[in-house]
């Protein structure tokens, strides 16, 4: 009875490290799908993961390391909620990614690859300030009263949010460059040497 058990326990070790290779060290429980987004232009937020029905989630700890993400990245996912702690993105509840594949096209890249190679944002020309989620939330942000259109560069355009406490400068990507909480420390300084101011947005 001793050997047997013996030779049963050899022959399990056997067979985990043979599925262990044979998955190549993935999870089988990756079943979410998710594209990686770039929100560093919002309080404390950086690189979110967007579910299919729009849904926000901030990872804050990955199950695998070196990985190299990417704004675009399409990926299939599992993870859990964390409740434990606080963080000052409140654009999605924080997560930690259990599982993670990279997706390109319909083929699986396998983890710390980079993935699919990112997009270039697209520039946002707009006179509305509710076009974009990102412009919506910085209105929400900084209950703006006052929006500004200045040529940025040679080919974009920033959005100057002014607030009673406080003001956003963001890039027409949605990526802030410039923040204040202080009426005396705005950031006029910055669009000093900006070109074609144009009031879009004003409340009534």
């Amino acid at each position: 009875m001793y050997k047997l058990l013996i030779l049963l326990s050899g022959f399990f070790l056997l067979t985990g490290q043979t599925c262990k290779q044979k998955n190549g060290g993935q999870n089988a429980d990756c079943q979410v799908m998710g594209t990686i987004k770039d929100f560093k232009g919002l309080d404390g937020c950086g690189f979110m993961i967007v579910l299919e029905d729009g849904q926000k989630l901030q990872p804050i700890k990955y199950s695998s390391k070196n990985l190299e993400i990417k704004d675009g990245q399409k990926i299939k996912f599992s993870f859990e909620e964390v409740t434990n702690q606080v963080g000052i993105c409140m654009a999605g509840k924080m997560i930690e990614v259990t599982c993670i594949e990279f997706l390109e096209n319909t083929s699986t890249i396998p983890p710390g690859t980079g993935g699919k190679k990112p997009e270039k944002i697209k520039c946002l020309e707009t006179l509305n300030p509710f076009d974009a989620e990102w412009m919506t939330i910085t209105m929400e942000k900084t209950n703006a009263y006052q929006v500004i259109r200045y040529t940025y560069r040679t080919d974009g355009f920033a959005y100057y949010f002014l607030g009673p406490t406080k003001n956003m400068l963001v890039d027409c990507q949605g990526t802030l460059i410039c923040e204040s909480t202080s009426r005396e420390t705005k950031c006029d300084d910055k669009t000093k040497n900006y070109s074609g101011e144009l009031v879009i947005w004003e409340k009534d």
